[in-house]
């Protein structure tokens, strides 16, 4: 089997001032005759961030590859690599065939063309012949869904509308290769499920596939093998669920994480108490989450953040101090966070607690998201204990509805 895609002892550093995903906003004559003077004989000390460090991995052709891993471990690097978008600092990166990429939301789309005009400039692009382009033409924009809009000038198109359309050009126009990054959690989810849907129909078809995701259950689902990064270098690759089964112990034993300082603001304790101390926890009792924080700052009118997660990463719910609509402080020294659920809806099973803390007018995180414990509920609907598959989009889901079904003949007989 051949690869795909190779690289080969890859570095990539980005000038200071610059971070992992961020493009130049002019070129600069002192960086790059500083960079040419190092390069012939003069000081070689190493300036700015090295996002990858010596990365080698292959992807055989027809494989379907993830790139996991904590942010700023280098997989948005990795993959602009893939694209040409950027270039290795050092080391070498090899690539077989026509690469489609979605890495953003908007990417190979041009914002003054019209959405009719974006699909030919990029078949182009890709050196498909005229007549390819228009086989693929109508099948472009029933995916995407925009036929009363396809002649409009994408600047005018909603964020959605620019991810619909991005998608569904680069995954229409039989790419060798196609690199698609955390885009597809700007879309809703109906068209998420379609995406996957589209993925795994190219894959099945031969195509290489290279897929980032925070999302390890989409992950699961669609990649056979994965490669985890942490801090731009090569941790564990293979299997994509042995693979997935590393990351997940590392981020319960605190061992991964995108920067070696402190948080800040930090949970010491986890209590988890049910409606009797030391009882088993049940499917639609109450729980209470008891948290201990300590925290080295003041931190005014931040939003504190408790996630419910599957085994797999996947988010369940989000228990928020925003839904009170009131300004949070968080002060310096120990604090005690207390989340009340009135009915547990999850069924049997294990769930991990996840926190984080964030300033809700920038977005940006004050203490990054981090594993704090689990919830184990042991009793439950008896039907569903042995069937949980939970965190795939084909599995039964781990969340607990109360409903009734009824059939009823159409003659009106009972069955």
């Amino acid at each position: 089997m051949t690869y795909a895609v190779k690289f080969t002892d890859v570095w990539k550093r980005y000038p200071r001032g610059w971070s992992e995903g961020e493009q130049p906003r002019y070129a600069s004559l002192r960086y790059d005759l500083a960079r040419l003077w190092r390069r012939q004989g003069g000081t070689r000390q190493p300036q700015g961030t090295e996002a990858l460090k010596g990365l080698s991995f292959e992807v055989e052709e027809g494989a379907s590859l993830a790139l996991i891993g904590p942010n700023g471990a280098g997989k948005s690097t990795a993959l602009k690599l893939v694209s040409r978008i950027s270039f290795p600092t050092k080391g070498e990166v090899r690539v077989r065939g026509r690469v489609a990429a979605l890495i953003e939301v908007g990417s190979g789309v041009h914002p003054e063309l019209t959405g009719r005009e974006n699909i030919w400039l990029y078949g182009q692009i890709l050196g498909l012949t005229k007549s390819e382009i228009r086989e693929r033409f109508d099948q472009i924009v029933a995916f995407a869904g925009l036929e009363p809009a396809i002649d409009a000038p994408v600047k005018f198109f909603s964020s959605g509308m620019q991810l619909r359309l991005g998608f569904s050009i680069a995954s229409h126009l039989s790419p060798d290769v196609f690199v698609v990054d955390e885009a597809l959690a700007v879309g809703d989810a109906a068209f998420q499920a379609r995406c996957v849907d589209r993925m795994r129909s190219l894959v099945n078809d031969g195509h290489t596939l290279i897929f980032v995701s925070h999302s390890l259950s989409a992950v699961r689902d669609l990649c056979r093998e994965a490669i985890l990064l942490d801090r731009g270098r090569l941790v564990s690759s293979g299997n994509a669920e042995q693979v997935l089964e590393t990351y997940t112990d590392m981020l319960h034993e605190g061992s991964i994480s995108g920067s070696n300082r402190p948080e800040p603001i930090q949970v010491k304790r986890l209590q988890v108490r049910g409606a009797v101390d030391g009882a088993p926890l049940s499917t639609g009792s109450p729980v209470t989450l008891l948290l201990e924080i300590d925290s080295a700052i003041d931190a005014p009118g931040v939003m504190i953040d408790v996630g419910l997660a599957d085994r797999y990463h996947t988010f369940l719910a989000t228990l928020s101090t925003q839904s009170s609509g009131r300004r949070t402080d968080l002060l310096a020294g120990r604090s005690s966070l207390s989340c009340h659920i009135p009915a547990l809806p999850f069924l049997p099973g294990e769930y991990e607690v996840f926190f984080e803390v964030q300033n809700p007018r920038t977005g940006a995180y004050v203490a990054k998201q981090s594993y704090v414990g689990t919830i184990v509920v042991s009793d439950g609907p008896s039907w569903r204990r042995s069937e949980l598959a939970y965190g795939s989009v084909s599995g039964r889901g781990p969340i607990d509805v109360p409903f009734e079904m009824t059939l009823h003949r159409a003659d009106g007989r009972d069955h």
